[in-house]
Formats: structure tokens, C-alpha cells, sequence
């Protein structure tokens, strides 16, 4: 049997963006957009209700990721809970915050997130890992969608 245990951690992640603080809103509220960047295809996305006590739910290369939806304000701040699973078994438990703060032309936004990492199946270094190369990827998408 594995050993149950928790580890907590957390962490920041900061980006600024060229684009304004409506058009990042957008990125994470629009499922056909997020998709772009978010590392899941349409067809992993079961469910996206982006709306306070909405629910978005994804699975794709062995990962489920369950959220809910806990505060929104447009163009200025989300909040989520969020549960992550591998391949059956529940790896971690998440409240994250995304912040938006117009910054001249554009947008600094801010994500922090408390996790409870659990049974030694993830930790925070990964998390922030991905949490940095995803919203590295949202940059991508943004520059692309000001280019077009």
C-alpha cells in the first residue's frame, strides 16, 4: 500500500503581456482560445462552465484536472480550486488565484497558487514547472492573436 502523506506548498508565478488585461481575461475565459495554450484539446475538454460554481473538467495524457470555479471578476481576477489525478489515482488539491493589473499597454498578471501535493505523487517544483511553461505558452498565444 503507498504510504498516504501530504506535502504543502506555494508558489508565484508572474508575466507581463503586451496584451490588454480584457484580452488575457479572454484567454483563460474563452474554451476554443484556452484550449490554444492550456495544453488540452478540444476533445480532452468534457466540460467548461467558466462561470462562478462552474466547473471545467479535462483529461489527456493520463491526467484529469477537475476545477471549480470559486470568484470571478472580468478582466481583473479568478479564483479556482482545482483537483489533479494521474492515471486514476488523486495527485494533488489546488486553490489558485490569477490576478490582472493593467501595466501600461499591457497586462501584469500574477498566479499564486496553495497546494496540498499528495502521497508523494507531485510537489511543488513540478507544479511550478508547469504553472511557468503554461503561462509562457498563454504569452505565445497572445503575441499570435496581436499579430493576426
Amino acid at each position: 500500500m503507498t504510504e498516504r502523506s501530504i506535502a504543502h506548498g506555494t508558489f508565484t508565478v508572474e508575466r507581463h503581456y503586451p496584451a490588454s488585461p480584457k484580452r488575457v481575461f479572454q484567454a483563460w475565459a474563452d474554451p476554443k482560445i484556452k484550449s490554444k495554450w492550456f495544453g488540452t484539446s478540444p476533445e480532452d475538454t468534457k466540460e467548461f462552465d467558466f462561470r462562478v460554481g462552474g466547473r471545467e473538467y479535462a483529461e489527456g495524457n493520463g491526467f484529469s484536472f477537475d476545477v471549480s470555479y470559486r470568484d470571478i471578476v472580468p478582466d481583473n481576477r479568478i479564483i479556482y480550486t482545482y483537483e489533479m489525478a494521474l492515471g486514476g489515482p488523486k495527485i494533488s488539491v489546488s486553490v489558485a488565484a490569477v490576478e490582472l493589473r493593467p501595466e501600461g499597454e499591457g497586462t501584469h498578471m500574477i498566479v499564486t497558487e496553495h497546494g496540498c501535493f499528495l502521497d508523494g505523487l507531485d510537489n511543488v517544483e513540478q507544479r511550478q514547472k508547469g504553472t511557468e511553461w503554461l503561462m509562457d505558452k498563454l504569452g505565445e498565444e497572445l503575441t499570435r492573436q496581436m499579430a493576426s
